[in-house]
């Protein structure tokens, strides 16, 4: 099972630079065959790492995977199916945070997130209502979850005053970027598409996941 499981290690770490060097060579056709395989491997790897009852992010690391395939399509019908996908992922992952208890309620966590999330969403809506139209709607609630999750869990170190682990800040950091990345794709779909800016956006997207699922499976 172990040679198993770095065989998958191996194998990510492959793909994500594959992917990467091909969208820096401008050659789209070939990146996207290997752009849905790095997350669907991570699901594999989480699943057969089950002794630690990992079901619940390999299930979110397939959400991701699946959300990945549908957004290859530059149709918008396919965008809002797989934002939705990874939406689902996003809330599972904010469920699966709170429910087990990694991270811990605090009040003036919960109340200073909130705040940032109110401020973001009316930014948000002002500058990229007319621009998004109604797609606005679901943007502004799945950035919310991200930046919530990324609030959330720095105010908590700080709040509770207790040693700082470098766990929670690869959970912290992990979803900074995720928001980053997805700000970024945003503006690819509906502002500007610049030269480059996809390959910025999976180098962000590929670091943030990896942060996020080494902190689930190290936690």
């Amino acid at each position: 099972m172990q040679i198993f499981l770095l065989i998958l290690i191996i194998l990510i770490f492959i793909f994500i630079f594959l992917e990467l060097l091909f969208l820096a060579l401008e050659k789209e056709k070939f990146r996207k065959i290997f752009k849905v395989f790095p997350l669907f491997l991570i699901s594999i790897f989480l699943f057969s790492y089950n002794y630690k009852g990992l079901y619940i992010p390999a299930i979110i690391a397939f959400l991701y995977a699946f959300g990945d395939l549908l957004l290859l399509s530059m149709n918008k019908k396919m965008f809002f199916i797989g934002a939705v996908s990874f939406c689902l992922g996003h809330v599972l992952i904010l469920f699966y945070l709170f429910y087990f208890k990694i991270l811990e309620y605090n009040l003036i966590s919960l109340i200073v997130s909130l705040i940032i999330i109110v401020v973001f969403s009316i930014l948000f809506f002002i500058f990229m209502h007319k621009k998004m139209a109604s797609f606005i709607y679901g943007a502004i609630f799945y950035l919310s979850i991200l930046l919530f999750i990324a609030s959330y869990t720095l105010t908590n170190l700080i709040v509770l005053n207790e040693t700082i682990s470098i766990y929670f800040i690869m959970l912290m950091f992990g979803f900074l970027i995720y928001f980053i990345s997805d700000i970024l794709v945003i503006r690819e779909r509906f502002i500007k598409i610049d030269r480059f800016l996809n390959l910025y956006i999976m180098s962000l997207y590929y670091l943030a996941n990896l942060l996020i699922f080494s902190f689930l499976l190290l936690i």
